[in-house]
């Protein structure tokens, strides 16, 4: 009798523990599948975090990098070309051109007769009723705009290869600016003198 009770003991005893024993395992598993998720999850915001800071990041560094333009140009016309050049103050009629502006364009030389050593100073109106497009530089802002140092003007692709050449053959140009309204044309517009050097002498 003693020897059941016993075993009626030892068995019960022993599923007892066999329950707790299965529900402790249980329990850890759980705990570690519920970390393990959480760790995705987190991973995962994290690195969309990342990724939205990064898009954010490139957005900002290209609206850096964009060219920013104060000083804009009027749109080039159809079949025309925009061509920019160099203006000092005086010669660039002191600020006064601005775009949308019709202007005539002045190129000057100085040369030298080699025979007999007499110096001449020529200027030639090199084009006529020419559309600004621009003055200054694309950052220029406010008063700077006003002390620029180039002129963009509106030109034929013909008339552009023309400007370049003068603009390295001769030492300059000048810029006269016209009525709005005088469309007219000039001809025979080259004109050359002798440089008089103090004393009389050439």
């Amino acid at each position: 009798m003693k020897t059941r009770q016993i075993w009626v003991w030892s068995a019960l005893f022993g599923a007892i523990v066999a329950v707790l024993l299965y529900i402790s395992i249980f329990s850890k598993q759980s705990d570690s599948a519920a970390a393990n998720l959480n760790g995705a999850k987190t991973s995962e915001n994290g690195s969309g975090r990342q990724d939205g800071e990064g898009n954010a990041a490139k957005v900002d560094e290209e609206r850096q990098t964009k060219r920013e333009i104060s000083n804009k140009m009027l749109e080039v016309a159809e079949g025309k070309r925009a061509i920019s050049l160099k203006a000092e103050l005086a010669p660039g009629v002191s600020g006064y051109v601005e775009p949308g502006a019709k202007v005539d364009i002045i190129a000057y030389d100085m040369t030298k007769d080699e025979k007999t050593n007499k110096q001449y100073i020529g200027s030639e109106l090199v084009l006529q009723n020419v559309k600004v497009l621009a003055s200054g530089k694309s950052v220029d802002k406010g008063a700077e705009a006003l002390r620029y140092e180039t002129i963009t003007v509106e030109v034929t692709p013909e008339e552009g290869v023309l400007l370049s050449l003068a603009a390295k053959e001769k030492n300059g140009f000048y810029f006269m600016l016209r009525n709005g309204k005088d469309d007219g044309f000039k001809q025979n517009t080259h004109i050359q003198r002798e440089i008089v050097k103090e004393g009389g002498s050439s």
